[in-house]
């Protein structure tokens, strides 16, 4: 599973949850939310989706356009101060917020972050936290650019 901030994205259920309570996804918008979601941190551009999510059929470009919208309303995301989905126009989309797979981030994680498992110990009720940041130390390792926002 994919987890970005409250989200869960279950790739092999092919369904969102949200703070553990399923949320309705119709099929295309979910694989639309996939695609960014495995990509996060780069753009992807009008052109990559259409290629990625209907091959060798020809859609019109504005489903994209429809698909963002319901995306953002379901997410609870806003154009103008993206959370998850950024539009860089005339090009394409970014997943901007840190995206990590729920099953790679445990005690085990934080042990390897401080070096031993007494540190790791000392770190209580901080698992969205330590969440954020080894999503922001996967970016980083990957090369991949990463975006920052105030806390709060």
């Amino acid at each position: 599973m994919k987890q970005f901030e409250s989200f869960g994205l279950d790739t092999s259920n092919e369904c969102l949850w949200r703070n553990g309570v399923q949320i309705s996804l119709p099929k295309k918008p979910f694989e639309v939310l996939r695609y960014l979601v495995e990509n996060p941190g780069r753009l992807i551009t009008h052109d990559e989706l259409l290629d990625a999510l209907w091959p060798e059929t020809y859609v019109q470009p504005q489903i994209l356009r429809t698909y963002m919208l319901d995306l953002r309303k379901i997410l609870g995301d806003d154009a103008s101060r993206p959370r998850f989905i950024q539009t860089l126009p005339k090009r394409g989309y970014c997943f901007v917020a840190p995206v990590t797979d729920r099953a790679g981030v445990d005690r085990r994680d934080a042990r390897t972050l401080h070096g031993d498992e007494e540190k790791a110990a000392e770190i209580v009720d901080r698992e969205e936290e330590m969440t954020l940041l080894l999503a922001h130390g996967q970016l980083a390792a990957s090369g991949q650019p990463a975006f920052a926002r105030p806390v709060g």
